[in-house]
């Protein structure tokens, strides 16, 4: 055990650097994470301008105006014709036009509610955006008619009351589902890239362990009382206290510092520490393998890289991707990211063949390595 604390604490020395690193990804991370759960992409609502064209000028068009722009913060270009902002939408300098069609107050106040017409370009998100809240509106205004039965009287009453004070009960639903879903993305995003770098650091643990052999190090090591064993123990505990330490920290934050991540804690963090393990002993296997610095780096990148990329970590890798899809399950990124990203959305997803294939590939990994240094001794 004394020996193993020594090699322990000279990895350490030895790989300052390597914990700098660790440390500024770590920050990198949940910079990226916080700013992509904060509305930093496309789904920030007051940057979203939109056209529209009012062929009703009813009480009830002026309340969706000022739903659009009071409770969801869009900015709102109003033409009485659509060619002029069909331009404006050609020109992307507002991402939809909706038409208010005329007869939508008398249809609602009669107990017949309508529809709005939207058009939009190629802005997909901003489109869906748009649509799933305009969509919202148009259920309330359907509920508020049909509690008015008819009564134009009561519908009125009902559209000053209640569309400007009980709807936002719905829309605040609406935008807490959708900030868990944008809070999910920026999560696995994140978790991603975390994987990425977990894989990255991890070289240094290679580059320790392949000069240590090459000038002769461990030979010296091996005349004194260090057994070959405690030599591996010691820095494979060095590499997965290291990154250990990094993940456990970016799961926390993620977690209780935004609260809106529908995935369960523990499970995630387990998953997540079985994919640190199995790197740190990927890092020990390619040192073993590898036998010049120079290869190692090429291996590392191209794993690095393409593992990442092959394994879904930026981008997920359905199954009609053919062979790609295929090729993509012998990485464990794969096993890991697939449970982030379909958890949330199926209360009968099965995560324990994830979890096993995981735990599995870091066994594997560190068997492999223990023949291959049996046979070599470093």
């Amino acid at each position: 055990m004394r020996n193993i604390i020594l090699i322990f604490k000279n990895s350490v020395m030895r790989n300052l650097l390597m914990i700098v690193i660790a440390i500024a990804s770590l920050a990198l991370m949940i910079n990226i994470f916080s700013a992509f759960s904060k509305g930093g992409t496309v789904f920030d609502l007051d940057q979203i301008e939109v056209g529209i064209v009012d062929f009703d000028n009813s009480p009830l068009s002026e309340n969706m105006k000022k739903y659009l722009t009071e409770k969801l913060n869009m900015v709102i270009s109003e033409k009485n014709d659509y060619d002029s902002l069909a331009d404006l939408l050609i020109n992307r300098d507002i991402s939809a036009i909706i038409e208010v069609p005329q007869g939508l107050y008398e249809n609602a106040a009669a107990g017949t509610v309508g529809e709005l017409t939207v058009t939009t370009l190629d802005d997909y998100e901003n489109a869906a955006f748009i649509n799933a809240y305009l969509e919202t509106y148009m259920q309330s205004v359907k509920a508020l008619s049909d509690g008015a039965s008819g009564k134009k009287d009561t519908f009125d009453k009902m559209l000053s009351a209640d569309i400007s004070g009980g709807t936002v009960t719905t829309v605040e639903r609406d935008s807490n589902a959708m900030l868990k879903t944008n809070t999910l993305n920026a999560f696995c995003t994140s978790s991603g890239f975390m994987m990425m770098i977990i894989s990255g650091v991890t070289v240094f643990i290679s580059y320790m362990i392949i000069a240590d052999r090459n000038t002769g190090t461990y030979s010296r090591m091996r005349c004194s009382s260090l057994k070959p064993v405690e030599y591996v123990v010691g820095v494979n505990l060095f590499g997965v206290i290291c990154c250990t330490a990094m993940n456990v920290f970016f799961v926390i934050f993620t977690f209780f510092g935004n609260g809106n991540i529908p995935l369960p804690f523990g499970l995630t963090l387990a998953a997540s520490e079985l994919f640190t393990i199995f790197s740190v002993g990927m890092s020990v296997l390619f040192a073993l393998c590898i036998k010049t610095t120079q290869n190692l780096m090429t291996v590392a990148i191209g794993y690095t890289t393409l593992g990442s990329m092959l394994g879904g970590a930026w981008f997920p890798i359905h199954g009609d991707l053919g062979i790609v899809s295929n090729v993509a399950k012998i990485f464990p990124q794969y096993w890991f990211m697939d449970m982030l990203r379909n958890m949330p959305g199926d209360p009968g997803y099965d995560w324990v063949p994830n979890i096993c294939i995981l735990a599995l590939s870091a066994v594997l990994v560190y068997l492999v390595s223990a023949v291959i240094f049996t046979r070599k001794n470093v």
